[in-house]
C-alpha cells in the first residue's frame, strides 16, 4: 500500500514536505557534502545530521514550522531543503527563511523557487508579517537568490556557530499590504 504524503506548500516543479525521523538517508547526502556546505564551513557528522533533523521535528511542534524536504514533483527526489524557520534576531522572533539545494542542481532556479515558495507560505499560512533571511557575506548564490526574490539588506549580525563568530547579513521583505492569504496552490493546508 503507498503511503499518502501530505505536502505543505507545491510550486511548479517542487512538492513540499515535514521531515521525519526516518529520513536521515534522504537529507544526509546534503548536510554531508563539504562543498555544498560551505557557508556552514564543514559538511555534517552522523550525529550533527540525526540533530539536524531532531531540531526541525522540534521546531514543527514548538514553532509550527521548520526545514521541508523539498521534492521534485516529476520524479519524487530530494531537490533541496527548504523552509520557514522562527529565528531569534537582536532578541526579537523573526519568520526566516533557508534553503540548502543539492550541490548537482545548483544553476537551475531550485534556490529562487524554494525560497519564493518559503516567502508565500510564511505570509499566507504563518501570518508573518516581514520574512529574513540571514546569509553569510562570502554567500553570493544565496545573496542572488534573496534579491531575486525582493529582500533587500538591512543589516548584520553575528552568529555563534562551532565555538566561532559567524558574520551574517540580513535581507529582509515586508508583506506587501496587498498581499492575501495563500492559495491551496501554495499550501495544502489553505
Amino acid at each position: 500500500m503507498e503511503e499518502i504524503q501530505h505536502y505543505e506548500i507545491e510550486s511548479d516543479r517542487l512538492r513540499f514536505r515535514r521531515l521525519r525521523a526516518d529520513d536521515f538517508g534522504l537529507v544526509a547526502p546534503i548536510l554531508q557534502d563539504v562543498q555544498t556546505m560551505y557557508a556552514w564551513e564543514h559538511a555534517f557528522s552522523y550525529e550533527e545530521v540525526c540533530d539536524w533533523i531532531a531540531d526541525m521535528l522540534h521546531r514543527y511542534r514548538e514553532d509550527g514550522c521548520g526545514y521541508f524536504a523539498a521534492l521534485s514533483r516529476q520524479t519524487g527526489a530530494l531537490v533541496a531543503l527548504a523552509g520557514p524557520l522562527v529565528e531569534q534576531l537582536q532578541e526579537r522572533a523573526e519568520i526566516g527563511i533557508g534553503y540548502i539545494v543539492r550541490r548537482e542542481l545548483w544553476g537551475q532556479g531550485y534556490g529562487v523557487e524554494c525560497a519564493r515558495a518559503c516567502i508565500r507560505y510564511a505570509f499566507g499560512v504563518l501570518g508573518a508579517v516581514r520574512v529574513v533571511a540571514t546569509i553569510r557575506p562570502n554567500n553570493l548564490p544565496s545573496l542572488r537568490v534573496a534579491a531575486q526574490c525582493g529582500m533587500q539588506a538591512v543589516g548584520q549580525i553575528s552568529k555563534h556557530y562551532r565555538g566561532k563568530d559567524m558574520p551574517h547579513i540580513v535581507c529582509a521583505l515586508d508583506q506587501p499590504l496587498t498581499q492575501g492569504q495563500a492559495t491551496a496552490e501554495d499550501s495544502a493546508d489553505a
